[in-house]
């Protein structure tokens, strides 16, 4: 059966980041999104804080910023910036040619008194090779896709550390996902995302994983039905690794999630485990200007398994390996 393709967690932040013509799922974590970790206080101290001063980079935590502070972040902090990304590579299941895609997006990330977020919409222009419900003559698709998580931490919410060794602290998150596109598949992507989160002791940056189910529903315009999927287990992971290179920071930055089968898509094919996995390499930039965590470029790469959990033998366009060219400007 030929599939046409459905358009996106990655969502973020950390990413989601978290649908093409005719997939029949909807799309997984396709934003960038990153859930940073939540951070304890130490043993004994006041369960409240304030939130440090940093008069460079105000309401920032510095040790996800740059390989220059090690530590944790504050209790409370927040980081907010708008972000593009470009490829020439993608591909949708169904569609064998190339998609050139330029993806703008709106992100902010933080942490408050019971643990911490991460919120994620991108807007996602294709060109005409991934066209409009019109057909390539109305251009190319347009989709915007959402994505947010929040993780509660126990060693906020209990005020003392519970990690222990490699573990720093522990909580649950929840999160959703929410996409829509102008295609002929008329995606409306809904999904819910729950499990336990284990963050890991890293002496600057974070690494999470969470593990629990996916809920997830959406809209076939092509055969005009609503399919609602079985629930799924789900698994993923958001980190981020500040380093230096000589006088350059830099930051490595990234998510991957697996999704298992899910049942039968919207045109009656079972659907099998997927994998997408986003990550980045990016220079502080406006750290040469004198405004350092404030503007970011560099490179980034997407690799997508089983896009939407359509299996490679069913149709072309199910896996994507695209390079791309990132730029991040924080407020």
């Amino acid at each position: 059966m030929k599939h046409l393709s459905v358009a996106l967690h990655a969502s973020l932040f950390g990413a989601a980041i978290f649908c093409g013509l005719s997939n029949p799922a909807c799309a997984q974590t396709y934003a960038e999104v990153y859930t940073a970790p939540a951070t304890t206080p130490p043993e004994g101290a006041p369960q409240k804080q304030q939130t440090p001063v940093n008069t460079v980079a105000p309401l920032t935590a510095p040790s996800l910023k740059s390989g220059e502070e090690p530590g944790e972040p504050p209790v409370s902090w927040n980081d907010t910036y708008i972000g593009y990304r470009y490829g020439n590579d993608f591909h949708y299941p169904g569609m064998s040619a190339k998609i050139v895609q330029n993806i703008g997006s709106l992100s902010t990330t933080g942490g408050f008194r019971y643990g911490s977020y991460a919120f994620n919409v991108d807007y996602l222009v294709s060109n005409a090779a991934n066209p409009e419900a019109g057909g390539p003559s109305s251009g190319g698709a347009q989709e915007v896709y959402s994505i947010g998580r929040v993780e509660l931490s126990a060693g906020k919410i209990l005020g003392k550390r519970v990690g222990f060794g490699i573990i720093r602290d522990v909580g649950f998150t929840g999160g959703f996902e929410f996409g829509s596109k102008n295609d002929a598949y008329a995606e409306r992507a809904r999904m819910l995302v729950v499990g336990p989160t284990i963050e890991f002791a890293l002496p600057r940056g974070f690494l999470n994983l969470t593990a629990g189910a996916r809920t997830e529903s959406n809209h076939n315009g092509i055969t005009g039905v609503d399919v609602h999927f079985h629930t799924a287990w789900h698994v993923e992971s958001s980190w981020l690794f500040p380093f230096r290179a000589g006088p350059v920071p830099f930051i490595f930055r990234g998510f991957a999630s697996v999704t298992g089968p899910k049942g039968k898509d919207g045109f009656g094919v079972e659907t099998q485990t997927e994998f997408l996995t986003r990550v980045s390499l990016l220079a502080d930039l406006g750290s040469f200007a004198g405004h350092p965590r404030a503007v970011y470029a560099g490179v980034g790469y997407e690799y997508w398994h089983h896009m939407y959990g359509t299996p490679s033998s069913e149709t072309a366009g199910t896996i994507t390996s695209a390079p791309m060219l990132m730029a991040e400007i924080h407020f």
